[in-house]
């Protein structure tokens, strides 16, 4: 039976007997990816046909995305998903009214086109794994993703002056395909890199991707209200730290009144005050949502840093180097007739740098955070089920 760190997997072991692949490159990556995702799926409390099926459409689909395995410790595609080039990256949704967690995790797909003339960019692997997953996998719907594709391609005869001008440490990456492992069903999500074809054009990144937003009205409604709110919040600043787009995103899933596009700000925030200012737009998002959402955020940063809201200097407090970025994340939904106020949701994402340099302070301050808001169950969980995972 396998057993990781400590943890029984009786779904793997049964999928392990019932699939097999002759090629190398998946079997490699099924040994690398899909001990972990076990793990997790037992450890969050799937139930065993849930974790079957899960496991069973990774073998099949996932593993193939991956393209080649590396050769003498060497990639034959560098992803530019994580900091040590993991093509996968793992994460639990924690919802505070849900008793379980979801699985989540993102890739970058790969063939073995990838970086050479025939995709010297590595823009076919993602489109051609999504559409032959959509034959196979209920409510995948690519007309989103093929716009945005399109929207943000760039031509193969000059993805090489565009690499040539992406500033240092900015990923080359075009596309990224996540899931959500929902208890009745798999969301499928990708993530577009504006950059590079803002560069190779010459147009501004906030242009181009509000330009394509745009094209997504439609019959289910318009996404000029909540773009006109992020870009006249945008278009206030200016320099080199100016907060501006960074990723355009989407469900792909059938467009309806629900469906969200998804734009990811990255921004220099080093205050408390500079965090609350980004989260609202500059007083731009207002309501209860909005709300609860800047107290969440004054409440983490407090827990982060040490501090207390009780400090009347709190807000203009520098607890980060200058030139400290994050992503907010500002979900837009289509805005229908009659219907006065743009429909933004907003999520912060910061670096796990920030809470610490090792999973053991990570783990720590995650887990003080759910003890000390009412959560004894998951803090007491969260570091065993981490390490039971790794």
């Amino acid at each position: 039976m396998a057993v990781l760190n400590g943890t029984n997997l009786p779904a793997f072991d049964q999928v392990n007997q019932e699939l097999h692949s002759d090629k190398e490159d998946q079997e490699f990556w099924w040994d690398v990816f899909g001990r972990p995702l076990a793990t997790l799926l037992e450890t969050s409390q799937y139930g065993k046909e849930e974790q079957l099926y899960y496991l069973r459409w990774f073998h099949q689909w996932i593993m193939r995305s991956l393209g080649p395995r590396p050769v003498d410790g060497k990639p034959h595609y560098v992803p530019s998903l994580t900091y040590d080039g993991s093509p996968v990256e793992y994460s639990l949704n924690w919802k505070e009214k849900k008793v379980n967690q979801t699985i989540r995790f993102t890739t970058e797909p790969c063939s073995r086109k990838a970086g050479t003339a025939a995709d010297p960019l590595n823009q076919l692997a993602a489109k051609d794994l999504l559409i032959a997953m959509a034959k196979d996998v209920p409510g995948i719907d690519l007309t989103r993703f093929s716009l945005f594709l399109l929207e943000t391609h760039v031509p193969d005869e000059v993805a090489g002056e565009a690499v040539s001008k992406l500033p240092p440490g900015v990923p080359r990456a075009r596309t990224w395909v996540a899931y959500d492992l929902e208890r009745e069903n798999i969301v499928v999500k990708a993530y577009f890199n504006p950059g590079l074809k803002a560069l190779q054009e010459g147009t501004p990144i906030n242009t181009l991707v509000l330009d394509a937003i745009r094209k997504c009205n439609g019959p289910a409604g318009s996404y000029d209200p909540p773009i006109e709110v992020l870009d006249s919040y945008l278009k206030k600043f200016d320099g080199s730290e100016a907060p501006h787009i960074g990723l355009l995103s989407n469900d792909c899933v059938v467009d309806s009144p629900t469906s969200r596009v998804k734009v990811y700000v990255v921004a220099f925030v080093n205050t408390l005050a500079k965090a609350r200012d980004v989260f609202h737009l500059g007083g731009r998002l207002s309501g209860p949502d909005i709300a609860n959402g800047l107290k969440a955020v004054s409440d983490f940063w407090c827990h982060l840093f040490g501090l207390s809201n009780s400090d009347p200097d709190i807000h203009d407090k520098e607890v980060l180097a200058a030139g400290s970025r994050c992503f907010f994340v500002f979900e837009m939904r289509p805005t229908a007739g009659g219907q006065k106020e743009a429909d933004i949701e907003v999520k912060w994402h910061m670096p796990a740098s920030w809470l610490g340099h090792t999973d053991a302070k990570i783990c720590e301050v995650l887990s003080t955070w759910f003890q000390d808001h009412g959560h004894s169950g998951l803090a007491v969980r969260y570091q065993p089920d981490l390490m039971a995972a790794l």
